[in-house]
């Protein structure tokens, strides 16, 4: 089966998903980029909605600072 590449048009959504993105910058070790962002918002939902599928990650971890 041949892989292609997804590339949905999120252009409405971008000021969700920049404010999205600056609540994880917040507190995260890494800086999270956009594509980041939309990965963990779909983990998120994945994991809420469809528990019983293992969601593999291809993306940064992220990580919180704890002060």
């Amino acid at each position: 089966m041949k892989r292609t590449t997804f590339r949905p048009d999120l252009t409405d959504y971008i000021p969700y998903i920049e404010a999205l993105t600056d609540k994880l910058n917040e507190e995260s070790i890494l800086k999270m980029s956009r594509t980041d962002a939309v990965k963990i918002a779909i983990e998120l939902a994945c994991k809420n909605v469809l528990p019983a599928v293992r969601v593999e990650k291809k993306r940064k971890l992220y990580q919180t600072l704890k002060f």
